[in-house]
């Protein structure tokens, strides 16, 4: 939650924030892009409809309206299409850079835990390990990201979008993981998801990281 890769990105200290961004930019979107089928995931392993229906209300917000021309609105892809644009992920920077390993098995193995069959493990990933912290860790992105370039608050809304919505959407997630918790499986699962989301997140940081301080100074 508080890697040096984000402290750095927050307080511009890397070799080239320029390319250092959009190298983020890019490479998250293999992560982020899969975001609805996490929650679709972790809505299936939910044992009660009511449990359910509060999941559901995150991924119509996540889904927004693609019509919708109000950034508040928008499918939480399209903003952060938009954001990956403004940082300057071009079609031929796409073409001439492939996504890095970590991010495509932080990926497949996220999903794979959204997706378990024991009961707890979704909810632990998605709730503790991923709503919960993101708030904080889009913190330090939203700052490097308006200190720090030339992006302007708009190209930056997903990221301050997130910072606010998702305390609530971590609150609902931790209220069904408290009822949950009285089966004693469930909560070692539910610990289990929690560090399972961290530990591949942090992976994705050290990588990102090393990736950022290879990069020549920009001059």
């Amino acid at each position: 939650v508080h890697h040096p890769y984000l402290q750095r990105l927050a307080t511009g200290d890397l070799p080239s924030m320029r390319g250092a961004i959009r190298d983020y930019a890019y490479q998250y979107s293999y992560y982020s892009m899969d975001f609805t089928n996490y929650l679709e995931g972790v809505i299936g392993s939910l044992p009660y409809e009511r449990q359910r229906a509060v999941i559901r209300e995150n991924l119509e917000e996540e889904k927004g309206d693609p019509k919708a021309t109000e950034l508040a609105k928008m499918p939480h892809t399209k903003l952060f299409s938009l954001f990956k644009q403004a940082a300057g992920v071009t079609p031929e920077f796409e073409k001439a850079t492939p996504p890095c390993t970590t991010v495509l098995v932080w990926r497949d193995l996220f999903l794979q835990k959204c997706q378990s069959r024991q009961m707890g493990v979704a909810l632990g990933g998605m709730g503790v390990g991923t709503e919960y912290v993101v708030p904080t860790i889009y913190s330090y992105i939203l700052r490097g990201l308006l200190e720090h370039s030339h992006l302007t608050k708009e190209d930056a809304f997903f990221f301050e979008l997130h910072s606010h919505a998702d305390d609530e959407h971590a609150e609902d997630l931790n209220n069904i993981a408290v009822e949950m918790s009285e089966d004693l499986n469930v909560r070692e699962a539910l610990r289990f998801g929690a560090f399972s989301a961290l530990n591949l997140r942090k992976a994705f940081w050290d990588i990102m990281l090393a990736r950022a301080i290879d990069m020549p100074v920009e001059r």
